[in-house]
C-alpha cells in the first residue's frame, strides 16, 4: 500500500489559539503548542495506519482564499444540504453549528464571499480514516501518547458539537460497514442464544441496515432520520426510533459492543464480560466510554403494518403569516389529541408530529405506525374521527391523508427520510412528558396550547414523538441499562428545534422556549440526551437521574484520564466547555 509524505500535512501555527488556557498536562495538546506533534511524529503513525491519516480541512474551503477552486466549490454548493455527501466528508458536519466557532467569528461557510478568509473553526486539524479496530487502537495509543483532543466522528448527526473540537484529532468510524446476521446469537462467554440478531459496524447508516434487514427477512430499531448510523452515538445515547413501542428503545436491544478503550485495547463487552462497560454503552453517551467498533443488536420478523401519512403545505401571506400557522396548529392539535387513544387501542402505536415554519409556508409532516396488523377496519374508525374534527373547523381543504397497509414492515421502513435538514445551523431541546400527563383528561390540550402559543422564527420546528411507551415501558422490569430510568414512564418527547441560515449563527444561540416546554413536566422527567439544549439546566440528571454516579465511577476506571471528553456528558464536567483544559 502507498503510503504517501505529510510533509505538506503541516498546519500554521495560528490554526487555533487559546491564549488563555494553562500550558501544562491538564490541557491537551494543540497546533500551536510546542508539545504538538512533529511532521515526523505524523508520518510514523501514518505508516502505522497503512496511510489512512488525512489532514482535514471544512468543506468550505475550496471556495476561498488561496485554495479557491472553482469545480469543487461549484459541487460543494451543490451538495451542501445532501446528508449523504456530508457525511461522507470528515471536514463536515449536518449542522454547521458546530463546525464553527461564531463568537470568535471564526467559520468557513460554503455560500459566503470568496475574499473572506476561512478559519479551522472547530473542524478537526488531522484525523484518520479507520477500516479497521486496528486502525482506531493506532489513533488512540497516538492520541493519548501525545495528549490530543479527540473527536469521535460517525456520520457528524449531533446537535451539541461532540462530533468536532477546537484543534483536535478525528477518529473517524464511517468506513466500519460490517453486517453480519445471525439465527441464533450466544454473546462471547454466554452459554445461551439471544435469538436472531446483527453485528453492525459503526458506520452503518439506518438505512443500511434496514435494507440488509429487508433482505435477510427481519427489522431493527434505527433512528427515526434515515442517515443517522444504526450504532454509535445514536444507540449509545438510548436511541429512539419508530419501533421503539414494539420492541424497546435502540440500546435495550444491543446484546454486544466491540470496542477500543482509552488505553488502545480491544475489548468485548456483553452480560457475560466487563459488565460494568455494557451497562454503561446502553444509554450512557456516545464517544464517551471507548470508540465502540461494532455492535450486535436484536432482529426481529418482518411483520404486516399499517401507515396514517398526513402532510399540509399552506402558504404564508406576507401580511397574515398567522392564518397558515394557525391551521397547522389546529391540525396538530386534532391529530396529536388523537394520539392516547391509539397508545390505549394498541400499545405499539407510535407517531412523530412535525410542524414546520418557513419564510413562505408553513407545513406539517405527521407519521402514525401500527406495526404487526393488518386489519385497517379499527384504525379507520378512529382515523374518522380527526377527519370529523377537522372538517368541522373547515380545515378538511388544508390537508392530505393515506392509509397504507404493507405486507412487510420493511417496506414502509425503507423509505429514505430525513426529520432534520442539512448544512444549517441547529439549535435544540428535548422533553419527556409523562405518561400520567399525556393520558389524563385534556392532557395534550394543555401541551398543546403551550407549544402553539410559543414564539417561533422562520426555520423553527416542532416534533411530537411517540415512540415510548409500550415494550420501552415493559423493559424496566427485563433491562438493566444506563437509560435514564424515567424513560419507562414517558408517553411522549417534544422536541424543538432552531434552523438557522448560517448568517444568523452569531445572532441567535440560545432556544428561548425550552424554559416553557420544561415547564410542563412538573416533577421533570428529564431529557434526550441525543437531542440536548445546551442551555438545560443540571444535565447530567436530565440525562440520567439516578444512574449518573455509577457512570462516571465507570468512566474512572475505563478512561481516568479524560481521552474521550465530549460536551455534556458523563464526567465533562471535570473540563471546560471545549474538553481541552481541566477546571
Amino acid at each position: 500500500m502507498l503510503i504517501f509524505c505529510l510533509c505538506l500535512l503541516q498546519m500554521p501555527r495560528d490554526v487555533v489559539s487559546i491564549t488563555t488556557r494553562q500550558h501544562s498536562q491538564d490541557c491537551r495538546c494543540l497546533p500551536d503548542d510546542n508539545c504538538w506533534p512533529t511532521l515526523h511524529d505524523w508520518n510514523t503513525f501514518n505508516r502505522s495506519v497503512n496511510g489512512r491519516l488525512i489532514r482535514i480541512r471544512p468543506v468550505g474551503a475550496v471556495c476561498h482564499g488561496r485554495e479557491y477552486n472553482a469545480a469543487l466549490c461549484a459541487i460543494a454548493q451543490n451538495s451542501t444540504h445532501d446528508s449523504l455527501w456530508r457525511i461522507e466528508k470528515p471536514g463536515a458536519l449536518q449542522s454547521v453549528t458546530w463546525e464553527t466557532r461564531p463568537y470568535r467569528n471564526r467559520s468557513c461557510f460554503i455560500d459566503t464571499p470568496r475574499a473572506i478568509p476561512c478559519d479551522q473553526g472547530r473542524i478537526p486539524v488531522y484525523g484518520v480514516l479507520a477500516q479497521t479496530a486496528q486502525d482506531i487502537q493506532e489513533a488512540v495509543r497516538f492520541a493519548s501518547f501525545h495528549n490530543l483532543h479527540v473527536a469521535i466522528r460517525n456520520t457528524g448527526h449531533d446537535g451539541i458539537g461532540r462530533s468536532s473540537g477546537v484543534g483536535s484529532f478525528q477518529i473517524n468510524v464511517n468506513l466500519l460497514k460490517e453486517i453480519q446476521f445471525m439465527q441464533e446469537f450466544v454473546p462471547q462467554g454466554g452459554d445461551k442464544s439471544e435469538g436472531s440478531a446483527v453485528t453492525i459496524g459503526a458506520g452503518v447508516l439506518g438505512l443500511e441496515a434496514l435494507a440488509a434487514g429487508r433482505e435477510h427477512g427481519v427489522n431493527m430499531v434505527t433512528g427515526t432520520c434515515s442517515t443517522v448510523a444504526a450504532s454509535g452515538g445514536f444507540l449509545q445515547g438510548g436511541g429512539l426510533g419508530f419501533l421503539g413501542p414494539a420492541y424497546g428503545i435502540a440500546s435495550d436491544n444491543a446484546l454486544e459492543f466491540h470496542v477500543v478503550t482509552a488505553k488502545g485495547d480491544l475489548v468485548i463487552a456483553n452480560e457475560y464480560q466487563n459488565k460494568d462497560l455494557f451497562w454503561a454503552l446502553r444509554g450512557g453517551g456516545g464517544g464517551t466510554f471507548g470508540v465502540v467498533v461494532n455492535t450486535t443488536i436484536r432482529t426481529f420478523p418482518d411483520v404486516p403494518a399499517i401507515h396514517f401519512l398526513l402532510t399540509a403545505d399552506l402558504p404564508r401571506h406576507p401580511t397574515r403569516t398567522s392564518d397558515a400557522d394557525q391551521a397547522i396548529w389546529d391540525i396538530t392539535t386534532e391529530l396529536t389529541n388523537l394520539l392516547p387513544v391509539l397508545k390505549h387501542k394498541d400499545n405499539k402505536t407510535s407517531a412523530i408530529i412535525v410542524p414546520r415554519f418557513l419564510e413562505d409556508r408553513a407545513v406539517l409532516e405527521a407519521h402514525v405506525l401500527f406495526v404487526n396488523t393488518s386489519d385497517k377496519d379499527p384504525v379507520e374508525k378512529h382515523l374518522n374521527m380527526l377527519h370529523s374534527a377537522l372538517e368541522a373547523k373547515g380545515l378538511s381543504p388544508a390537508y392530505k391523508s393515506e392509509l397504507t397497509r404493507y405486507p412487510n414492515l420493511s417496506a414502509w421502513l425503507n423509505i429514505p427520510r430525513q426529520m432534520t435538514g442539512a448544512a444549517y445551523g441547529l439549535i435544540e431541546g428535548s422533553v419527556l412528558i409523562s405518561e400520567d400527563l399525556f393520558f389524563s383528561h385534556n392532557g395534550t390540550s394543555h401541551i398543546m396550547d403551550v407549544l402553539s402559543n410559543l414564539e417561533y422564527i422562520v426555520g423553527d420546528s416542532v416534533e411530537i414523538l411517540m415512540s415510548v411507551g409500550g415494550q420501552v415501558k415493559a423493559n424496566k422490569y427485563t433491562v438493566d441499562s444506563a437509560l435514564l430510568p424515567s424513560w419507562r414512564e414517558a408517553g411522549l418527547l417534544l422536541t424543538i428545534r432552531r434552523t438557522l441560515p448560517t448568517t444568523s449563527l452569531t445572532q441567535i444561540m440560545v432556544n428561548s422556549q425550552m424554559p416553557m416546554v420544561r415547564a410542563l413536566q412538573v416533577p421533570p422527567l428529564g431529557s434526550y440526551y441525543n437531542v440536548a439544549d445546551i442551555e438545560l439546566p443540571d444535565s447530567r440528571r436530565a440525562f440520567w437521574g439516578e444512574n449518573y454516579a455509577r457512570l462516571y465511577s465507570i468512566k474512572q476506571v475505563w478512561d481516568p484520564d479524560g481521552l474521550f471528553i465530549v460536551r455534556m456528558a458523563v464526567g465533562s464536567e471535570d473540563w471546560d466547555d471545549e474538553g481541552i483544559c481541566r477546571v
